[in-house]
């Protein structure tokens, strides 16, 4: 809740200018996994979810609150990313599958930048 408060004070509109995010071998981004039952749609800026990965417990922001940044940038590395990339063009919105496909920013802009491996690796 503090950290939801200080975003809504600090970023206007709650709208960020720049969001850079990853993505893992299983589609998730910014702590949002595969069948994750919170921050995918709704109105909380930021949730708590829970990670098949150490830290179990994570914080994220949500994808509504990602979705309305000026941009959004996902950095995408390695070979063991390629079967993903794939996967993820071409797959349609399923972000309760892929979260990382839920990302589409309202009015602003989504840059991919990968590295070879993880393109054609």
């Amino acid at each position: 809740q503090t950290y939801a408060s200080e975003i809504s004070a600090l970023v206007a509109n709650s709208s960020f200018d720049l969001v850079l995010l990853g993505m893992g071998t299983d589609g998730h981004t910014a702590s949002l996994f595969p069948q994750s039952p919170t921050g995918l749609d709704g109105d909380q800026l930021v949730v708590l979810t829970e990670s098949p990965f150490r830290p179990h417990q994570r914080m994220s922001l949500s994808l509504p609150l990602i979705n309305r940044a000026k941009k959004v940038a996902v950095l995408v590395m390695g070979r063991t990313k390629r079967e993903i990339t794939t996967l993820v063009s071409r797959v349609g919105h399923e972000p309760k599958k892929w979260p990382i496909s839920g990302v589409v920013p309202l009015s602003g802009q989504l840059v991919w930048y990968m590295d070879y491996e993880a393109f054609l690796g």
